[in-house]
């Protein structure tokens, strides 16, 4: 019972069901669905500057019902304060957004294709790192915003890309040339290519792995650089990155217990980039992480990682990576949605209250760069917010966004 209006007829007592072709990001209210009962409610759609949106009129009010019912008034015109300028949506952030579905479709037929034991379609996953690549060098932080909003379902396949991602961010951290950067990003492409082989039953497991079963997942480097080897199509980089990106620097990882400057430098990338997106991913098993706190965890875990290698992925993300949990002198909460290059301390937030109910009201965008006095950061936090609410879990872009 969807129907499209403009924004400007909404009135109080309709279901709300989101703006059209708005991302979460660029919208002022935190749920996409809702039935609408305050004014304020009213007053930020249409402050909001977007033309359309959907209404559920099975769950409330129709656009003639509402014209005829008296006893749900619209607003007054006189009282509407003058409608603030909206922020324009982000071309980027809308090509990260397509190249994101068209990735996680490829990616989806690339693991289909190898559990039906056929040959990996090289051209296919080529081309499928070179725009994410490009994109990456383009704009850093795009589609690494929007890979991150992944749902636990969508953790196989939108890892792999995600990974890529990082692994070309990295790489231009490091001073990396394009060759090397494009290089690095198909080897986090295919770095889990073996979990193909492991059963979904295992692999998609809710609760805690057993013992069996965790040397079971342990087997998917190998699993993964086997049949890789097999297709002389695969550059040798890819593959090492497929067996070697689970080793440690001080020789405790699998599946050989490489130590230090034995594990080759794209490895030595994709384990920071696995474990890092890993953690800060929604999974059947758990919730995600808060970025800032991943950060913080991962640089106490003395000999796991390359440490030069980590702090420079440390300065590729950010201080409060896309996805952080933040505090704001004000008193409000802030959820990191972009990074502003100029400045890691101001990032782009979306500002909200809530109450003792934790019910989110006072919902905005804002850019502490382009308005520094407007608010400001003073701690890390809501984490355990967060994960009650599932905030982190939430499909936060339009329902349509990455359909």
């Amino acid at each position: 019972m969807l129907k499209k209006i403009k924004v400007k007829e909404l009135v109080l007592g309709m279901y709300f069901a989101g703006f059209d072709d708005a991302a979460w990001m660029h919208h002022p209210f935190w749920k996409n669905k809702f039935l609408i009962k305050s004014p304020s409610e009213l007053q930020q759609a249409r402050a909001s500057g977007i033309a359309c949106c959907w209404i559920d009129t099975a769950k409330g009010l129709d656009v003639a019902a509402a014209q005829e019912d008296e006893s749900v008034p619209d607003e007054p015109e006189a009282a509407a304060a003058p409608a603030p300028q909206a922020p324009e949506l982000d071309p980027e952030l809308v090509n990260a957004q397509a190249l994101c579905a068209t990735a996680k479709k490829a990616t989806q037929a690339m693991f289909a294709e190898v559990r039906m034991g056929k040959v990996l379609d090289m051209e296919r996953c080529v081309s499928v790192v070179e725009e994410i690549a490009s994109s990456v060098m383009q704009s850093p932080n795009a589609l690494m915003s929007v890979v991150r909003l992944k749902l636990a379902d969508e953790y196989t396949y939108l890892h792999s890309v995600a990974v890529c991602a990082l692994m070309v961010a990295l790489g231009r951290t490091l001073g990396l040339d394009e060759t090397s950067c494009r290089e690095a990003g198909l080897g986090g492409f295919l770095h889990d290519i073996g979990k193909a082989f492991i059963p979904h039953d295992i692999l998609n497991k809710a609760g805690k792995l057993t013992d069996e079963e965790f040397a079971i997942v342990r087997k998917h480097p190998e699993l993964g650089y086997k049949y890789l080897s097999q297709d002389p199509n695969v550059p040798d980089y890819a593959r090492n990155v497929c067996l070697y990106h689970h080793e440690k620097i001080d020789g405790t990882g699998y599946p050989e217990g490489l130590r230090g400057g034995a594990i080759s430098l794209y490895a030595r990338m994709a384990a920071i980039c696995d474990v890092y997106d890993a953690l800060t991913s929604e999974r059947r098993y758990k919730h995600a992480w808060d970025p800032a706190e991943t950060i913080s965890t991962m640089a106490t875990w003395n000999g796991h990682f390359d440490r030069a290698m980590f702090l420079a992925f440390v300065k590729t993300l950010g201080i409060y990576p896309v996805g952080s949990i933040v505090k704001l002198e004000s008193g409000r909460t802030g959820f990191v949605i972009r990074q502003n290059d100029k400045d890691l301390t101001r990032p782009v937030l979306k500002v909200f209250s809530y109450n003792d109910n934790r019910a989110i009201s006072d919902t905005e965008i804002l850019d502490l760069m382009a308005t520094p006095d407007a608010d400001k950061i003073v701690a890390r936090g809501g984490e355990e917010w967060a994960r009650v609410s599932h905030l982190d879990s939430m499909q936060l872009l339009s329902t349509r966004a990455l359909s």
